[in-house]
């Protein structure tokens, strides 16, 4: 009995180490209540000295280029049209909303400096209102691919239109590169414009001088006038020489009469005969020519019509408003502050003191069993 009376007490008794750990703790219990109180309202001092924030947030969709761009607003093409940006897009503006170009407009526009109490005539002070800004404002996308601006500030009102003016200042920048790329477009569409208009005026000069050279000026309908003409000088020809021939077998003064008559006649209708021919056969040497020049023409006059309709498009575009992104929450000026959480502060503070108060309070315990002249003599 006196055996299993020993071994219970054995057993119910707590471990040598625990044992001596908790009553080094007990020994020492209220000047680790001290340390931890005098940890635990440090932290309360310290966090009601801490400056209040307030976030402010907005949420925005990327509108797609196509959008934007002449075969998506004129339907040029038959392809669908993507109304919101995906991928490549969305990345694009994330990189425009992390830029330095809306670093430096946020910190002209909100005059940064003063609010963050930074002197700018410091030689790194646009280090330090850059960094500044930067742990106040974040941009992330969301899962469902909207990209969220969060922007943090003292001042409430501030931060909603501080919020605000970064999104728009993303939209104006974004809308600056395509509106850069369109603009390259439409001066390289001017010069080719201008190109092809001091091509049309130097095609127009060589016709007109080689119209005059021929005395051609539709070599169509003026194919179609020497043919007839011809024809029927030709039948006429033949009439007179036939008349003639027949007044000649006839004989007699009437006849010669008649003869002399028409011979007149068939001199004239000969002596046309060799200016009509004369003018066919400067047609037959223009018509070619001509027809080239006329072609090349059409072909020219058809390229610059396409031009012109496409440099009208791309001004209209330019002149259009645009838009690279859609809002789907605006900015609103919160009303409960979003950091610093006292109470998360001042509880962690305590459990720090006390966790130090105690990790010492063994330290000084556990040194005090040792004899230190021995151990470092």
């Amino acid at each position: 009995m006196k055996t299993m009376a020993s071994d219970n007490t054995q057993a119910s008794s707590a471990p040598t180490h625990l044992v001596g750990v908790l009553r080094s703790i007990w020994q020492w219990r209220w000047p680790i209540v001290y340390v931890t109180a005098a940890g635990t309202l440090m932290a309360i001092i310290i966090s009601l000295l801490l400056p209040e924030y307030f976030t402010s947030r907005t949420a925005f969709l990327t509108i797609s280029p196509d959008q934007v761009s002449i075969d998506g607003v004129f339907g040029n093409n038959n392809s669908r049209i993507q109304f919101y940006g995906t991928g490549d897009d969305i990345d694009r503006l994330m990189a425009v909303a992390e830029s330095d170009a809306l670093v430096d407009y946020m910190v002209e526009a909100f005059n940064l400096y003063q609010v963050y109490d930074i002197d700018s005539t410091k030689q790194k002070a646009p280090v330090y209102v850059r960094r500044e800004f930067l742990s106040l404002y974040e941009v992330k996308k969301t899962p469902r691919d909207a990209i969220e601006l969060s922007l943090s500030d003292k001042d409430p009102v501030r931060a909603a239109a501080m919020a605000r003016a970064a999104r728009e200042q993303i939209n104006t920048i974004s809308l600056n590169l395509i509106r850069a790329t369109q603009e390259r477009s439409a001066a390289g569409l001017r010069d080719e414009v201008k190109n092809r208009e001091e091509n049309l005026a130097d095609l127009n000069r060589r016709l007109r001088e080689l119209r005059e050279q021929y005395g051609v000026y539709n070599t169509v309908a003026q194919s179609e006038a020497l043919a007839e003409r011809t024809t029927s000088l030709q039948e006429n020809l033949a009439s007179a020489e036939a008349k003639i021939e027949a007044y000649r077998q006839r004989g007699g003064r009437s006849s010669r009469d008649s003869i002399a008559k028409y011979e007149i006649q068939l001199a004239g209708l000969r002596s046309a005969k060799a200016d009509l021919d004369s003018q066919l056969l400067r047609l037959n040497l223009s018509i070619g020519p001509l027809d080239n020049l006329e072609e090349e023409r059409r072909d020219l006059n058809d390229a610059l019509t396409e031009d012109r309709i496409r440099l009208k498009q791309f001004e209209t575009i330019l002149r259009s408003e645009q838009r690279a992104l859609e809002v789907v929450e605006e900015a609103k000026v919160p009303v409960a502050k979003s950091y610093p959480i006292r109470s998360l502060i001042v509880i962690g503070a305590l459990l720090f003191s006390f966790v130090v108060a105690v990790a010492g309070v063994l330290l000084l315990d556990a040194g005090r069993r040792y004899n230190w002249d021995e151990v470092f003599a």
